[in-house]
């Protein structure tokens, strides 16, 4: 008989038995997933985002072992009909009922929590056509929403080749100012740059899945920013300022003291009116520079995009980004 309880992020012990558990789950079948070290999990677990918590829930059997894992989070500034959710069981425990088991959990919870919209995840190796957890959801009522590409740039770029990208993009991208910081945002640009953030979920291709505005301000930014901090993370950030003093496009990249050999490029935004202007590679090209010259020890790093945001991608090709997985979004409707 499988049990479902929460996890306590505190007790280090079933916290570590959890968070192995699900990574082995996470990582089957898959190439370098990349997910987070445990330092940066109990991190976020232990210190909630007043914007986004989440908590961890564990299937156990009948000798309270720990079988599988799952983490459900609870939008609370936006998307508050929404709960986001993963599930990971490891191979040797499939086909059990665990996932079943974990995923009534999670519905119990979004229901206590007065939540209609389950939103659940898959990573997807490419060329691959039979994904267990593609018949999982199926089964139990999940419909497809969206097709992320993920994909991988090693590194370094060769200076010569930022050199040659910095001046295309300059061809068009010379009336605005180019700026890049590591670490918190200057509070000259907090404002600007937390309005950019909040268009980024409802800007950028969302399929099938729709995504309020998000309500994002300076608050919100710097408890954004002192999360990263204590999961250990460093980020970078690049935004383009117009001749009026606006900020108009930015992005954002991050690396970790807990696996240094790894990189994420984050959000990348240019506001509708001051796109044609080559902004997006002006400003990867630029945080791409400052990473790389920070932290040589980076040998790739990984983007996620949507099939459909053509523009975005072609950026990311010139840089010399290549497929390496796919990501799929999936939801269901609870009803009453």
């Amino acid at each position: 008989m499988t049990t479902v309880r929460r996890v306590d992020p505190h007790d280090d012990a079933a916290f570590r038995t959890w968070y192995d558990t699900y990574t082995v789950g996470f990582e089957a079948g898959r190439t370098d997933p990349g997910g987070w070290t445990s330092p940066e999990a109990a991190a976020v677990y232990r210190h909630p985002s007043a914007a986004f918590p989440m908590a961890p829930f564990g299937a156990y059997d009948d000798a309270d072992r720990c079988v599988g894992g799952a983490w459900a989070g609870l939008p609370q500034r936006e998307n508050l009909q929404r709960l986001e959710l993963n599930i990971c069981v490891p191979p040797e425990h499939r086909r059990q009922g665990i996932g079943t088991a974990l995923l009534d959990a999670l519905i119990e919870f979004a229901r206590q929590n007065g939540r209609t919209n389950l939103i659940g995840g898959l990573h997807i190796p490419v060329g691959v056509t039979d994904w267990p957890g593609v018949g999982f959801f199926t089964k139990h009522g999940f419909t497809h929403g969206i097709t992320e590409v993920r994909r991988r740039q090693l590194l370094p770029v060769p200076d010569d080749r930022l050199d040659a990208l910095a001046a295309k993009a300059k061809e068009r991208a010379s009336d605005y100012q180019i700026v890049s910081w590591e670490g918190p945002c200057p509070d000259e640009y907090a404002e600007q740059y937390a309005n950019l953030k909040a268009l980024l979920d409802t800007e950028a291709p969302t399929g099938e899945i729709s995504y309020d505005v998000a309500e994002w301000d300076v608050e919100r930014l710097r408890e954004d920013e002192a999360n990263l901090e204590r999961q250990g993370r460093t980020l970078y950030a690049t935004v383009a300022i117009a001749p009026d003093g606006t900020v108009v496009a930015h992005t954002q990249a991050v690396v970790t003291k807990h696996d240094p050999s790894r990189g994420s490029q984050w959000d990348t935004l240019v506001l509708t009116e001051h796109r044609g202007h080559r902004l997006g590679l002006a400003v990867k090209v630029a945080n791409l520079r400052a990473l790389q010259t920070a932290h040589p020890e980076v040998t790739r790093i990984d983007t996620w995009n949507a099939e459909e945001n053509g523009p975005m991608v072609a950026v990311n090709e010139e840089l010399g980004y290549r497929i390496f997985e796919y990501n799929q979004g999936w939801q269901r409707t609870l009803t009453p």
